[in-house]
């Protein structure tokens, strides 16, 4: 997409400025998403968004801050702007080490970037399979996804520790300082759940990495309800733009990835789940599929007629769900606290992130298993009744 592309509404003024006029004396007393808005403004750049609460839970996201028109510029970050990566094949690990030797050899630039950097999570705020805790996985009740995380966990420490020498033999040699595993860790979370890939400047067959500063609070989106799009224009920089019009107060959304749709996926490379209307499987659940790669199939499948419509197929779902040793309604008391007989027994909702997230995970997995079973067992129930 190039800018000539799309006709951009006139009104896509940038927040006024003049808080970015005050003494950094006051800007110190304004919290870090305050002083990246200024930043980013007193650095040619536009904003035309809010940051805050977007539900109920107080998930942070960004929101329209007024009503905005079919094209109108959300967030404009100039190419400086940008912290570059390497290419998007690489793993995150290396893709860390080049963030963190870019850090740690160019104080100056680091130090211009701080605004960026204090926006960012803490250590404690950022849940990922790079930060899972081990003790803590089999909350899951997923053997595969917590195989798949212990041996990315044991990636990143193999690599701090040089045993991965194709990547780098020296990991204080090639920084010019230690770093610790935790600090490792974090930065390898950012990169693989905040960063962004656009095509190269020098070679526009090759995509690279990078992380936009705001751009990365803009909360993800299925298909049908993302309603912000992202692109560079011809002078490189990067560009956040509505896909139709938004109402004041509507929170913007892009879309990841179309295989966040399942909360397999969602979990394992962005830390989130998400209840939708009408759930999907997990992609393990599905045939031939993981968590890296898209099943050949979809939920179409089932529909009357279709390749996985089949009692085989009916049996192979029932005896994944029968296999959880936890049902969807002993879960949903896990984290609702459960009714007045569990208040009597003093029993209580679970309150730690990571194991609510967990939970919420198996309990919206089986809840999309019985769905889908129900769904094929009519499906297989009308085609019979047709013969």
């Amino acid at each position: 997409m190039s800018q000539g592309a799309v006709t951009w509404a006139e009104d896509s003024a940038p927040l006024e400025q003049k808080q970015a006029e005050e003494s950094p004396a006051k800007n110190a007393d304004l919290d870090s998403i305050t002083k990246l808005l200024i930043w980013i403004q007193q650095n040619e750049g536009q904003v035309d968004l809010e940051v805050g609460a977007v539900n109920e839970a107080g998930l942070r996201g960004t929101k329209a801050m007024r009503d905005m028109q079919q094209y109108q510029v959300a967030v404009k970050l100039k190419k400086y702007m940008a912290v570059p990566l390497g290419e998007w094949n690489k793993s995150s690990e290396e893709n860390a080490l080049v963030l963190l030797k870019k850090r740690f050899k160019e104080p100056e630039w680091d130090k211009v970037m701080q605004t960026y950097w204090d926006s960012l999570p803490q250590r404690d705020e950022i849940i990922t399979k790079e930060t899972f805790p081990p003790a803590k996985l089999g909350l899951l009740q997923d053997p595969s996804m917590a195989a798949f995380v212990r041996i990315h966990q044991d990636f990143t420490r193999n690599v701090l520790r040089g045993a991965k020498p194709h990547i780098v033999k020296d990991v204080r040699a090639m920084l010019g300082r230690d770093i610790s595993l935790e600090e490792f860790k974090y930065w390898t979370a950012m990169v693989a759940s905040y960063a962004f890939t656009f095509p190269d400047d020098t070679d526009p067959e090759k995509q690279v990495r990078v992380m936009l500063p705001l751009v990365d609070l803009i909360n993800h989106g299925n298909r049908d309800e993302a309603n912000v799009k992202l692109f560079r224009d011809e002078n490189g920089d990067y560009i956040a733009y509505a896909t139709r019009v938004i109402k004041k107060g509507e929170e913007l959304r892009h879309t990841y990835q179309a295989g966040c749709e399942r909360n397999d996926h969602a979990l394992f490379h962005y830390g989130f789940v998400q209840d939708l209307p009408e759930p999907k499987l997990a992609a393990q659940d599905l045939p031939s599929g993981n968590l890296y790669d898209d099943s050949a199939h979809s939920e179409a499948d089932y529909d009357v007629g279709g390749p996985l419509a089949t009692e085989e197929e009916l049996q192979r779902l029932k005896d994944i769900l029968a296999a959880f040793p936890t049902t969807e309604a002993e879960d949903e008391r896990l984290l609702t606290g459960g009714g007045w007989m569990d208040k009597l027994l003093g029993r209580k909702p679970l309150t730690d992130s990571v194991e609510r997230l967990f939970v919420t995970y198996r309990m919206l997995r089986k809840k999309a298993l019985r769905l889908t079973i129900e769904r094929l067992r009519a499906n297989l129930a009308s085609s019979s009744a047709e013969l």
